[in-house]
């Protein structure tokens, strides 16, 4: 599989986020992410990105047929023995037990997986077991929700260059001032020159500093940034920067910074 193309790593970075990337695909994916930054931080920027969505949701209880199901599940499992003939004399007594065949200890933790599993989803929300009956309320009220989790706000945006596979996914946390830039691919226009990040806004452009062009980078972002959506661009500056605080290069690319928490 290509990995140095950017698309790709993107798409991966936000399925192993999300959990959708599995078996031996994941396991590569993780095993390039352990070699290489770039990588760890998209996993990073799509966590970030994709963590909005969970604050919120109800806890669910899962149905009294979930045990139901479990206990079904084992007794089904259970081997059955059946003698081929009637013993003639009671069978002696055993003082030792034997241990019990490689066979049954695959069934036994199969069998232990599987009560993990659902005892692990069960966490927090107790199902009562078979036969147990717990005192009827009095008078029955709805469960009052959680109240939600306020999380600072993190704006993300995916600025890229034209005429080239440049790229950068960006990470703006206005509570921690500090903009993380994670870049990708490569600007043949580049030479001897810096790439200059800059806010727009109703007073002018206002830098953000110099993005990397490998790797990742992290950038100052001014106070009392926040808004709905925020308008970044990318202009080509001499080495080092504008020297006069304002774009005096060409302005390569622009586009916004999406609250996604």
């Amino acid at each position: 599989m290509k990995y140095e193309n950017p698309k790709l790593r993107q798409m991966l970075a936000a399925e192993y986020a999300l959990g959708t990337l599995r078996g031996r695909a994941r396991r590569r994916f993780e095993r390039l992410a352990r070699g290489e930054t770039a990588v760890r931080s998209e996993i990073r920027f799509w966590e970030s990105r994709l963590a909005g969505f969970a604050v919120g949701l109800e806890p669910q209880s899962p149905p009294p047929s979930v045990w139901f199901s479990l206990q079904h599940a084992i007794e089904a499992s259970r081997p059955m023995v059946t003698p081929i003939r009637r013993p003639v004399a009671p069978p002696p007594v055993v003082t030792k037990a034997e241990p019990p065949p490689a066979s049954a200890w695959r069934i036994l933790a199969g069998l232990a997986t599987a009560a993990g599993v659902v005892l692990a989803v069960l966490i927090g929300t107790r199902v009562p077991l078979p036969g147990e009956h717990g005192p009827a309320p009095a008078v029955a009220t709805a469960p009052t929700p959680a109240p939600a989790l306020a999380l600072p706000p993190i704006y993300v945006s995916l600025l890229k260059l034209p005429d080239s596979d440049m790229q950068w996914t960006l990470a703006l946390r206005p509570a921690a001032d500090e903009i993380t830039a994670v870049a990708s691919g490569a600007y043949p226009k580049l030479g001897a020159h810096s790439l200059e990040l800059w806010l727009i806004t109703d007073a002018g452009p206002v830098s953000l500093g110099l993005l990397p062009t490998a790797g990742e980078g992290r950038l100052k972002l001014p106070a009392n940034v926040a808004g709905a959506q925020l308008t970044l661009a990318v202009s080509l500056e001499p080495v080092g920067g504008s020297p006069t605080g304002q774009p005096t290069g060409p302005v390569l690319t622009s586009g916004p910074a999406i609250k996604a928490v």
